[in-house]
């Protein structure tokens, strides 16, 4: 009907430039159609936003324009308002419009809306043959590799995490052919559309796709991200947020891709309008754009030696909760059984056993403590082995990393917290001053940005904490690890952090005190 209404309105010579938004709007109709967005990972752009990438991007006269997941055509449509603005004529902007999708009223709408800006732009009812029906990232037709000057579009986020957005055995088989040693297991499908873009684009062409800001740093992505780098590498970042998509509250980006010779990258925000230049991303390190964007100050670990040379980090395994759950109780004071660590529990240099409630396998305990009378199973006795030692307790989703040395080996962490096990007990203090530097921190912040549950938040692997820098030996670090002792032990004020995080920024070489105010003010606030 929308459709039918603007062919009376066409046909009668309306020439009015909000018939743009009109024509973009079908996309809109065809969306609120569709029954579940989280099977199909198909979300539709709104106009303004494609109209706002495809400017950054930007197109000229001639040049040839692909969108692999066209959906209902916005991009294809922003794309085509453009290159007549800059003078090309419809007939040869209709021609250099390609677009692929899977569904096919969806493609139907897409036509549909290019084929009605034709007869608004150019009084000329025009056919939209590379419009096509097809599967984006196996049925793309052999001409349009190497032949897109501009590869533009927003493909269907379907992270592998998720049952409804699993692949099946066959599709998997099939990408895996398709993409070899690019294709992981848990690699989301819209960066895939981000490899088949850069096959698409030309030697000089330029990509610019909308993928879920936890991309930028996650470690499934990281192969793609660096042979991205290697053939067309990352020029500017749109950073989306959460407020573009009215279906679904997740965080985006566009990462624009582009032969360049800048040592600078652009980062431009969708909600602020403001535009930052920070230094080029390296070997697939976008997420230090976001995080530059963020706020984030940047630092320089390359001490050539690791936590994980020194200490192992583990994360622990689901057998071990349901284990824990059943095993969970309320302690009086002298208990001596060993005590349940959960997150919530973490605070940086705090353990808060018996000052605050926490909630485990959906009930809250004050005091909770675990009954390991009975004979575990062999790999859960191997794991209580492993973790009732000396460790650190490090929390996940944090805003700085929290974490609390567990000196005496009593504590059990439920999943998601880490457990760094040193290779030597008398290191436990100068790791855990490592681990809860303001450097540690910013580092962390930097290579994991986009992948937390906000852009504030770090998301803490097991293997990106293994990965952290540690800093030389130093009277600094010494001083580092008395005061981390002396925080733990003792209820430190603020001044006393001021004096950690100036020591560690010194073992760091990172003295600097834009790093510590900010360190400091992320710091959670004091609780009971």
């Amino acid at each position: 009907m929308a459709a039918d209404s603007l062919i009376e309105r066409l046909e009668a010579g309306d020439t009015d430039e909000e018939l743009i938004h009109e024509i973009a709007e079908l996309g809109q109709l065809r969306e609120r159609d569709l029954d579940d967005h989280r099977t199909s990972g198909a979300v539709f752009t709104p106009y303004s936003v494609a109209q706002e990438i495809v400017l950054e991007v930007g197109i000229g006269a001639g040049d040839s324009v692909c969108d692999p997941a066209v959906g209902p055509g916005v991009f294809l449509l922003a794309a085509a308002e453009q290159k007549f603005h800059n003078g090309e004529s419809v007939p040869s902007i209709m021609n250099s419009l390609r677009g692929i999708d899977i569904d096919p009223l969806t493609v139907e709408v897409a036509r549909t809306t290019l084929r009605l800006w034709a007869a608004w732009r150019g009084n000329q009812w025009l056919t939209t043959d590379q419009i096509i029906v097809g599967d984006g990232l196996l049925d793309v037709p052999d001409d349009w590799y190497g032949g897109c000057d501009v590869v533009i579009g927003n493909p269907p986020f379907l992270g592998q995490l998720k049952s409804e957005t699993a692949r099946d055995s066959m599709r998997a088989k099939a990408l895996k052919e398709r993409f070899g040693d690019l294709y992981t297991a848990y690699v989301d499908e819209s960066m895939l559309f981000l490899l088949l873009g850069v096959e698409l684009s030309g030697t000089n062409g330029k990509v610019a796709l909308i993928l879920p800001a936890s991309l930028l740093g996650s470690d499934s992505s990281r192969l793609a991200r660096e042979w991205i780098d290697d053939r067309l590498p990352l020029n500017d970042l749109w950073v989306g947020g959460r407020s573009v998509f009215d279906v679904a509250a997740v965080e985006v980006v566009a990462p624009i891709l582009r032969q360049q010779e800048a040592r600078n990258c652009r980062v431009i925000s969708h909600e602020s309008r403001e535009i930052l230049k920070v230094p080029s991303a390296t070997a697939g390190q976008w997420s230090r754009l976001l995080a530059a964007a963020n706020g984030t100050p940047t630092v320089n670990l390359s001490t050539g030696v690791t936590l994980g040379e020194q200490a192992s980090v583990s994360a622990d395994f689901r057998d071990a909760y349901y284990w824990l759950a059943d095993r969970v109780e309320e302690a009086d004071l002298e208990d001596l059984r060993p005590k349940l660590a959960t997150v919530g529990l973490i605070d940086p240099f705090r353990f808060m056993h018996g000052e605050i409630r926490t909630r485990f396998a959906k009930q809250k305990f004050e005091r909770p403590v675990i009954q390991i009378e009975d004979d575990p199973p062999p790999r859960l006795k191997k794991w209580l082995e492993q973790k009732l030692r000396p460790k650190l307790l490090v929390a996940t989703q944090t805003r700085v990393v929290e974490c609390f040395a567990d000196i005496g080996g009593h504590l059990l962490p439920s999943t998601p917290l880490l457990s760094v096990t040193p290779m030597k007990e008398t290191q436990l203090w100068h790791l855990m001053a490592a681990v809860a530097s303001p450097a540690a921190s910013a580092w962390l912040a930097c290579v994991a940005a986009g992948t937390g549950l906000s852009q504030t938040t770090i998301r803490i692997r097991a293997s990106l904490l293994a990965d952290l820098p540690m800093p030389l030996p130093s009277e600094s670090w010494d001083e580092g690890a008395n005061l981390a002792r002396k925080m733990q032990e003792e209820r430190a004020d603020e001044t006393v952090f001021i004096r950690f995080g100036e020591a560690m920024n010194q073992a760091y070489d990172a003295d600097s005190e834009e790093l510590l105010s900010w360190w400091i003010s992320r710091l959670p606030k004091k609780r009971p």
